[in-house]
């Protein structure tokens, strides 16, 4: 059983299809300018920006490039049924990054010790770690905001006419 798929092939379809038509629009192509620069024909590259082909992750790699986006962000977002957590991931590439600190886990020394954990530890601690993300996301936004708002650093108003006897 898979503990991840939650949505039928149909609806996983859909999510793609509304992923990549909105990434692409977003970067002003048009069907046959992605076509071209995916090195497919318009009518194939149509079929597959439907969904019809379900995810194949070495085209979404070849889009993402193109219209510079998170390829997995694409990937776990179809997974996950979300839009929205494909557009949230696209600037920063936090899916992507999760993948590579697992792998920097599984290299280092003792990172075989990951076959040990039950899974219930492994969601415990990755749990830790998602709200540790969540802790710095809301302490930049509150830095950002007195930034900002901070005279001293250059948010209040300097009139040059001011210092001038």
């Amino acid at each position: 059983m898979d503990i991840l798929q939650d949505q039928d092939a149909a609806a996983r379809r859909a999510t793609l299809r509304t992923i990549l038509r909105h990434f692409r629009k977003r970067s002003g192509l048009r069907s046959a300018e992605m076509a071209k620069l995916m090195g497919k024909g318009l009518r194939t590259y149509q079929r597959w920006e439907s969904g019809y082909y379900g995810v194949q992750v070495e085209p979404i790699r070849r889009f993402a490039e193109i219209v510079h986006v998170d390829p997995w962000g694409i990937i776990f977002a179809v997974e996950f049924g979300s839009v929205d957590f494909a557009i949230d991931t696209s600037g920063n590439n936090a899916a992507s990054l999760l993948l590579v600190a697992l792998r920097r886990l599984h290299r280092r020394p003792g990172g075989k010790a990951l076959r040990e954990l039950d899974p219930r530890s492994l969601l415990l601690t990755y749990a830790r770690g998602f709200d540790l993300l969540i802790k710095r996301a809301e302490e930049y936004a509150a830095d950002l905001e007195q930034w900002m708002f901070d005279e001293d650093l250059g948010g209040g108003d300097d009139d040059p006419e001011d210092g001038k006897r």
